[in-house]
């Protein structure tokens, strides 16, 4: 009996549907990027708004590349992640 976790079902889900997954997840992860983004320029703090830059577009870039699935999949979870708690951090501020 093998053991499945959600990360691997997740995996195995992107590669069946790779290139509509890959189109959502594009948009969702950019748009939440460019939120994270309007709320840092309104704390005017350009270090967060590099971080959020950076690894939003590693995320894309990884997308655009083709790069092997679960490389694409930390990706988008590391820019979810990092651009919801960014956004956050500056509405608390």
């Amino acid at each position: 009996m093998k053991n499945k976790t959600l990360l691997s079902d997740f995996i195995e889900f992107f590669e069946r549907n790779r290139f509509g997954a890959m189109t959502l997840m594009m948009t969702f992860q950019s748009c939440l990027g460019s939120i994270a983004a309007m709320y840092t320029f309104m704390t005017n703090n350009m270090v967060q708004l590099a971080i959020i830059a950076t690894i939003t577009m590693a995320s894309n870039a990884a997308f655009i590349a083709q790069a092997p699935a679960k490389w694409c999949l930390y990706t988008f979870l590391l820019s979810v992640l990092t651009n919801f708690l960014l956004i956050l951090l500056n509405n608390l501020i």
